[in-house]
């Protein structure tokens, strides 16, 4: 009984020592000490050493550790790598010698490469500031580097550019304290920093940050008599597009989106999720786009001048107000078993152009967001997404659209030309509809295996281009 008394003061001594100044190491060596001297048992020493390092963890994640220096516990560090196996065919409106006349061959393999890591920082109660690193090039979307691709073959290194760069602000705990049902949830972000809205891949590609500012605000939960309780959250920002010294109409995106959530309910554990948004893209129309763009948007070619003041060739021939309306459901259970699954609806429509509109229909079965060993994701998906309906630089940029890479024109019409919608594919495009299935496999905690087949073809195609597909596996290892 004294020994285990003994045990246990010791125990509390050694806890102490750890929130102190103690490290692991000197730890372990005292309790061997004492465990050689007979003081403790081999089983009680290796008891107080687990509750030890247990003890120090808890503190490390509450930030009250004495044991490290108090910066690094206010800094966080995440990254992740995936390599990527890439299949694409298709018939590519090519010549007889089988050279594309658009540069894109019938056939294509690749190996590509993405790498992310970033830094989080706590700088006050209220204050938080982040970086993040990614490989790819810098006027395109995605992260991939293309092993052995374009001016990097034979072995050359690859160049890293800022992906993100932000400070974001959340509500002071003295404002939380008295208001905090309403403000608890309020975020303010500045610079370039992740997407803040709720999307799909028919909107957004995942790889894009925005730049600019951009808030987000979760309201109270809502208990409206029988309905399920829910919340009402908003997003919102302006961001830079392009700017120039030489213009006073810059272009910039200007997005609102309300949107109403549940808490699970009902014998499925259910969880609704409906959300509008409007994307304003100011100043598009009669811009030439430098960056990101797969050229599938109708343009302003040579002669077609129909509604367009001056002769910018290439430039954006409509404007683009973007409504979408976001409709998900996510149950976890599937009749009887306890099987995840959902179901997800993106409708879009751009009111200022004639060929406007999109829409993707998606659900999946597993885990909605795998993480451990052995969860899994199967999915499928629907997409058509109209020539007008988005700006092209802000597409999936492993879905191909179909449109026109040159100036060529299709023909004169009463004195004005009209654009060649002949359907090349374009990579992250619009004009173009098809099929999505896709798999993710956990084969070790943070570690998957992604399989994914798209089959795409035009909305509008004037040569009748065949159909395009796509395969890509993927190991993906976040850290």
């Amino acid at each position: 009984m004294k020994r285990i008394l003994l045990a246990v003061i010791l125990g509390a001594f050694l806890l102490l020592i750890a929130n102190q100044s103690a490290q692991a190491g000197e730890m372990d060596v005292l309790v061997n000490k004492l465990v050689e001297k007979g003081v403790l048992s081999p089983a009680e020493g290796q008891i107080i050493l687990d509750e030890t390092k247990v003890q120090v963890s808890k503190d490390l994640a509450t930030q009250s550790s004495y044991s490290v220096p108090e910066w690094t516990q206010r800094i966080k560090a995440s990254g992740d790598i995936r390599f990527r196996t890439q299949y694409d065919s298709g018939k590519s409106n090519t010549t007889t010698n089988g050279t594309a006349n658009n540069g894109i061959l019938d056939q294509r393999w690749r190996e590509r490469v993405r790498a992310r890591i970033g830094l989080e920082g706590k700088v006050n109660d209220f204050t938080y500031a982040g970086v993040r690193l990614m490989g790819g090039q810098t006027a395109s979307n995605t992260g991939n580097d293309t092993l052995g691709g374009g001016a990097f073959g034979y072995f050359s290194k690859y160049p890293v550019e800022w992906d993100q760069y932000w400070i974001r602000f959340e509500a002071p705990q003295d404002i939380v304290k008295h208001y905090g049902q309403y403000f608890n949830d309020a975020k303010i972000w500045l610079g370039k920093f992740a997407n803040p809205f709720e999307t799909t891949d028919l909107v957004w590609d995942n790889n894009i940050n925005p730049g600019g500012a951009a808030f987000q605000v979760v309201g109270p939960d809502v208990k409206l008599g029988p309905l399920p309780s829910f919340n009402v959250y908003s997003n919102g920002g302006e961001f830079v597009l392009d700017e120039s010294a030489s213009i006073n109409t810059d272009p910039m995106l200007f997005a609102i989106q309300v949107g109403a959530k549940t808490v699970p309910f009902g014998p499925f554990d259910s969880t609704f999720n409906v959300a509008g948004a409007v994307y304003n893209f100011e100043n598009l129309k009669n811009k030439t786009p430098l960056a990101n763009t797969a050229g599938t948007n109708s343009r302003v070619w040579n002669g077609d001048l129909s509604g367009v003041t001056g002769s910018i060739l290439g430039s954006y021939k409509y404007e683009y107000d973007v409504l979408d309306l976001l409709f998900t459901i996510d149950n976890g259970k599937f009749l009887d078993w306890n099987l995840s699954n959902g179901l997800y609806i993106d409708l879009i429509r751009n009111p200022a152009a004639v060929e406007n509109s999109g829409m993707l229909f998606g659900g999946y079965l597993g885990k909605k967001k795998p993480k451990e060993k052995n969860d899994w994701k199967i999915r499928a998906e629907y997409r058509y997404l109209e020539r007008d309906a988005l700006p092209d630089f802000m597409t999936d940029n492993d879905w191909y659209g179909f449109g026109t890479q040159t100036s060529t024109i299709a023909g004169v019409v009463n004195g004005i030309g009209t654009q060649n919608n002949n359907g090349y594919p374009a990579q992250n495009g619009t004009n173009g509809k098809g099929i999505v299935l896709a798999s993710e496999y956990m084969i070790f905690k943070n570690t998957s295996l992604n399989l994914k087949y798209s089959w795409m073809e035009p909305i509008k195609s004037d040569n009748k281009t065949d159909p395009w597909n796509e395969f890509m596996f993927d190991v993906l290892t976040k850290f």
